[in-house]
């Protein structure tokens, strides 16, 4: 059991996007995800360099539609959707983000406002959503630790 996710599944941490701290492997995260009986997913950043790698990683880690247009707007579509995948709360954890970050700053940032966005949509229906950053070198200054 990963007891860093406890505050996730406790309600002592808010729905957002934090920095993980944990260094579990990604299957141990999930299968504690999974414990909780929501739905996990995991993005592997070390393929990820762009938008179009993210939005693909994205998709094939959320199970996205095989509609999924494969651009920023229908990224948060399907992000804000998720009925393929109904669970009572998610979690997404991007590992090694920071390829992403250094390699196209301004794609970054649209792609965590994006998911900024989606947490505070999923907040807002009464269903957590957890984006946790693994491997962000200085970006990840900005979000809090769990």
């Amino acid at each position: 059991m990963i007891t860093k996710l406890d505050p996730i599944f406790d309600g002592e941490k808010a729905p957002g996007i934090y920095r993980l701290t944990s260094r579990a492997r990604p299957s141990s995260v999930l299968a504690a995800v999974a414990d909780h009986g929501w739905q996990g997913f995991y993005l592997d950043g070390r393929s990820i360099a762009d938008k179009s790698a993210f939005l693909q990683a994205g998709a094939e880690a959320m199970h996205f539609p095989a509609y999924f247009g494969h651009n920023w707007d229908a990224f948060e579509e399907c992000v804000t959707e998720l009925t393929w995948r109904p669970a009572p709360g998610y979690v997404l954890l991007y590992d090694k983000m920071a390829r992403f970050a250094n390699g196209d700053p301004q794609e970054w940032a649209m792609a965590q406002s994006i998911l900024e966005d989606a947490t505070n949509y999923w907040q807002a229906q009464s269903v957590p959503f957890y984006v946790l950053l693994r491997g962000t070198w200085w970006h990840g200054r900005r979000f809090p630790n769990i």
